[in-house]
């Protein structure tokens, strides 16, 4: 199977994902919210990101082991495979050792932190299970996901996330309607993550019969974790650090609640994003390993071009929708006020710049250049450390909120001035080419469309505004470029029908 059809495989399987975590998710979440209340969800909400945030330990070393297996995957050399993956699975199994014994002490501890009504047991409870679920993922599953990714077959790992979510969220359904002890609700999700990883860890074997991890460990071949550590530590800054911030300071874990709401709506509309970011990533390092610059630097462009039409589609359409969708997602629950119009914009705003220079930051890694990457992602922890406190005391949580969107926009302009100015030698205009055209028509028709459809008060005017959203911003896009992008929206559209052929 060729790059393009997995990368295509990928995506749809991402998407696919995407739909079944965001509609059992928000059914989920508004459940919980409903039958257990915000606090609940809150605390739930922050130890998820508080393991996020201790995975830190992992320290990159996965997307270091990824780089290294192209070529032996490449040239089908399982004496190197064998022994890079010996050394990964011992690696993962001290990863694993240091997060749980970690993660137990500072989930005791954090219990004491937190400003929250909910029993010290039941916060405990909820964040040992988080962690147990985690350290068995690292030391079984991992080994078994990096050698999958680095052969570009993520749609695998995918489907089996598909099967083993339903089945935790439709258990989570039962609790919640039941009204049944909180606790249940993070065991369950527990289970399912177990599951997952025995799924993945029975899969590998059966697909990799010569897979033997018993060979002597070449780390020597796993370069570069050290200074992609510092985008594993910027990612955790930037991601999770916020709401677990947030839930133990004078906003508590109600307030972290409304800020995951919004979070986990645009985490949807990230995850479509990203379906399209990351499905072809593994492809170019292997295009890198065998193909010349000006080639790679042509496929680039129509990747980016991809990305920048979806950021287009998905957020002018979200830009109008956001509002009408909480107002009646979370109508009927009073505990907290989750009408807030700029978290909505901050949330908009900061997509779009994390999301633009995420193809930057793939050619950056897949290419090797950790260095680079280090130096960027220091900028940006250095930002996120010293304006996420001061923002926090003068402004609360939207001083967060301005913390995480500055280091989104600082990022976009290293990583892409990087690229498209040294990487591919001197080919910015090309970048803004793409960007300004359409960075005007979205701010155009966001203005247009929140005056046309201010009135959606109902779930069939919702659907209905989505759908007419979404086709008529998706036609002038494609429109647009077609007219000032020519040749690449001619030449995706010849690899789109390639690919369905």
């Amino acid at each position: 199977m060729n790059k393009s059809k997995k990368s295509m495989y990928t995506a749809i399987s991402a998407i696919a994902f995407t739909l079944v975590n965001g509609l059992l998710g928000l059914i989920v979440l508004r459940l919980v919210i409903s039958r257990l209340g915000s606090d609940f969800n809150g605390l739930n909400s922050t130890a998820t990101q508080l393991v996020s945030m201790l995975l830190i330990v992992e320290g990159g070393f996965t997307l270091a082991t990824n780089v290294a297996l192209f070529k032996p995957l490449a040239g089908n050399n399982y004496d190197d495979i064998n022994a890079i993956m010996s050394a990964t699975k011992k690696t993962f199994n001290k990863i694993a050792a240091i997060f749980l014994l970690s993660g137990i002490a500072v989930s005791i501890g954090y219990a004491f932190i937190i400003n929250s009504d909910l029993p010290k047991t039941t916060i405990i409870s909820v964040f040992v299970m988080t962690v147990i679920s985690t350290a068995f993922d690292l030391a079984y599953a991992a080994k078994y996901s990096t050698l999958l990714k680095s052969e570009q077959r993520e749609y695998i790992l995918n489907a089996i996330r598909i099967s083993t979510y339903v089945f935790s969220q439709v258990l989570i359904i039962a609790v919640a309607l039941c009204s049944g002890p909180v606790v249940l609700v993070r065991f369950f999700t527990m289970v399912g993550a177990i599951i997952n990883s025995l799924v993945v860890g029975y899969i590998c074997k059966k697909e990799y019969p010569k897979l033997d991890f018993g060979k002597e460990p070449n780390f020597a071949a796993i370069r570069g974790t050290r200074d992609v550590f510092v985008q594993k530590l910027t990612g955790m800054l930037y991601g999770t650090f916020p709401i677990v911030y947030i839930s133990a300071t004078s906003g508590g874990t109600v307030l972290a609640s409304v800020y995951a709401v919004y979070n986990s709506i645009f985490s949807i509309i990230k995850s479509v994003l990203y379906a399209f970011t990351d499905a072809p990533r593994m492809g170019f390092g292997q295009l890198i390993a065998q193909q010349k610059k000006e080639y790679v630097f042509e496929v680039f462009l129509e990747y980016q071009l991809i990305v920048i039409l979806s950021l287009f589609i998905l957020l002018s359409t979200a830009m109008v929708l956001i509002m009408p969708f909480v107002h009646l997602y979370l109508k009927g629950v009073h505990d907290a006020n989750y009408q807030d119009w700029y978290m909505a914009v901050f949330f908009v705003l900061t997509v779009f710049f994390e999301i633009l220079h995420i193809p930057s930051g793939n050619i950056i890694n897949m290419s090797g250049n950790f260095k680079v990457g280090k130096k960027f992602q220091i900028v940006a922890a250095v930002l996120l450390i010293l304006f996420m406190p001061i923002g926090n005391h003068f402004w609360g949580y939207y001083g967060i909120l301005g913390t995480i969107l500055l280091t989104s926009i600082v990022l976009a302009i290293l990583e892409i001035g990087f690229i498209h100015g040294i990487y591919f030698e001197k080919k910015i205009m090309r970048f803004f080419k793409m960007i300004l055209p359409n960075l005007l028509l979205f701010m155009v028709l966001s203005y247009v469309e929140l005056s046309i459809f201010k009135q959606i008060d109902s779930v069939s005017k919702f659907l209905v505004a989505g759908f007419v959203l979404t086709i008529v911003n998706s036609g002038l896009g494609l429109l647009l470029n077609y007219i000032i992008n020519k040749n690449l929206t001619v030449g995706i559209i010849r690899r789109a029908k390639a690919l369905l052929i």
